[in-house]
């Protein structure tokens, strides 16, 4: 008698057309013909070779699978698994109960915000698309929510806004002991599909950092700690002056949370005398991007005198230096870097010849405002361009490679840069909350909207990073492995049956059902058994 064997060895796995016969009594089998690695054929081909046997036998493959098994349906398992993983970390249902005592709900707005959140992670859309979305997941609702119920669960969490955000930092801090010791913030511009302005409304027209001032905004203020976890976040009018912010943002962080003592670090633009005096007040140290060219005379010309830098952990101080002044009760910091330096000539050379361009026709400069390329050409006392100002250009060279950080904490340089240089994290959250959740465009018109928006928005921020950083898998790398946990109902239409076949759990998969310890289906499972993973 032949059969076909499948051998696992350390190489792969081998097929085998063995034989069994019998000499001297004995059982024994020998290899007739050996097909291979399994790893060196395609599906299709595996598939193929399977229908020849089949035909040699005198068998139809069609006949007997081709109408046997249909699919019924393919849902997503995997957001269902994960969001009821995270319900539970961060308490969400003690958080829901709070919020109804409070308001009388009279539908399980807590299922919506369960949807919207997978549809915010997985692949952001509408609401409308969201109410469409609804079916193709497992274990987000136990039965069909309504469309008007995704916009009225906007509408409770912009109410409870402020509870929300004190409740999800409170859960992070008992649960994970973080020691919140340093606070990045930096501000952000929204933006809306909507060029009209409305008296008393958040959105108004203001200076976009995605270059869409034709459009209406709103500047979101956000204070994130170091392993990029949002802390909380503050929504302001569009055309609202970001340097304001700052005091705003930081006084209602200290009344919202218990906060001992703690650092905070922005960037230039978040300079000036109002917010450096607000946290001197408030006992709050910083560190704060400064800027050389702002200070006096007299002590930037101690910062950018090179022979008073020294070197820093041994590096060549032609490379890098620092040089450290008081100044009006604070640190500065001055820092010159080589790479730095090359990198501002660059920058500097194409203003250049962007404004020697202009020069070639004057006309186009009178529409430029006396910024970027226009701050090195000369005008005539009537206002025409006429040349380059040479002297404007030397005096800009002098600062090439410099940069000032002020202080008010006596930690060491390498602790206060390595600081600074963190502060790419609030760069990098905004970035998340921007292209992976698409928190913009918003289409939501009403405050209360906008708000409520945006809070689902940081929500979904707060689960997706915390599943990097427990995982240690990049945004993407983890929408994708979500994406791909997915259960098939099939039906065996001889026997009027129906099972479902789990999809294979690939690396990353892996990794997220580990680290999170996620009880996944077997590979296949009745409908009572897929039940009992998501019905509690």
């Amino acid at each position: 008698m032949a059969f076909i064997r499948a051998e696992k060895k350390k190489s792969g796995t081998y097929l085998r057309i063995i034989q069994s016969y019998k000499e001297d009594g004995k059982s024994k089998q020998r290899t007739l013909h050996s097909l291979g690695k399994v790893e060196d054929y395609t599906a299709d081909q595996l598939e193929r070779i399977a229908k020849k046997l089949l035909e040699l036998s005198g068998r139809n493959y069609e006949e007997l699978f081709g109408d046997s098994y249909k699919e019924l349906g393919r849902y997503n398992y995997g957001y269902g698994l994960v969001l009821g993983k995270l319900w539970d970390v961060f308490n969400v249902p003690n958080l829901v109960k709070r919020i109804n005592k409070k308001r009388r709900v009279k539908f399980n707005w807590q299922q919506c915000l369960g949807l919207m959140l997978a549809e915010r992670i997985n692949d952001p859309c509408s609401k409308l698309a969201s109410y469409s979305n609804q079916n193709e997941y497992l274990g987000l609702q136990k039965e069909e929510i309504k469309l008007h119920h995704f916009y009225r669960t906007l509408d409770i969490l912009s109410a409870a806004e402020d509870l929300v955000k004190k409740h999800f930092f409170t859960q992070r801090r008992n649960l994970f002991s973080t020691v919140l010791d340093v606070v990045f913030y930096d501000v952000t511009t929204l933006y809306f599909d909507s060029q009209v302005e409305e008296e008393g409304s958040l959105r108004q027209k203001g200076f976009s950092k995605d270059k869409k001032s034709h459009k209406t905004q709103v500047v979101l203020g956000l204070l994130v700690d170091k392993l990029r976890n949002p802390i909380t976040y503050q929504v302001y009018e569009g055309n609202t002056y970001e340097g304001r912010t700052m005091i705003d943002a930081l006084q209602k962080m200290k009344k919202q949370f218990t906060i001992d003592k703690v650092v905070v670090v922005a960037d230039t633009a978040m300079i000036d005398k109002d917010n450096r005096d607000f946290m001197v007040d408030k006992k709050i140290d910083y560190i704060i991007g400064d800027s050389i060219k702002n200070l006096g005379k007299a002590i930037r010309t101690k910062l950018i005198d090179k022979t008073k830098h020294e070197s820093l952990n041994d590096v060549p101080v032609e490379t890098f230096s620092y040089t450290e002044e008081e100044y009006k009760g604070r640190r500065i910091i001055c820092t010159y870097s080589l790479k730095r330096a090359k990198k501002d000539a660059h920058q500097r050379q194409k203003l250049i010849d962007k404004a020697e361009k202009w020069l070639e026709n004057p006309s186009k400069y009178k529409q430029v405002k006396k910024r970027g390329a226009g701050r090195f050409i000369k005008n005539a006392e009537d206002g025409d361009a006429i040349e380059l100002n040479k002297q404007k250009i030397e005096e800009d060279a002098i600062y090439d490679g410099f940069k000032a950080f002020s202080t008010t904490t006596d930690l060491s340089i390498e602790d206060v840069l390595s600081k600074y240089k963190d502060l790419f994290e609030v760069e990098h959250s905004f970035r998340a909350l921007k292209s992976q959740l698409e928190i913009r465009p918003m289409f939501h018109w009403t405050n209360e909207r906008i708000k409520g928006h945006i809070c689902m928005c940081f929500v979904a921020f707060t689960f997706l990073n915390h599943l990097k950083n427990t995982t240690q898998l990049q945004y993407r790398a983890i929408v994708k492995a979500l994406d791909k946990m997915q259960l098939s109902l099939i039906k065996d239409t001889k026997a009027n049956t129906s099972i479902y076949l789990r999809s294979k759990i690939e690396d990353d998969q892996k990794v997220l059902i580990e680290k999170m310890n996620l009880k996944v289906p077997n590979d296949t499972c009745p409908q009572n058994t897929v039940n009992h993973y998501f019905i509690k």
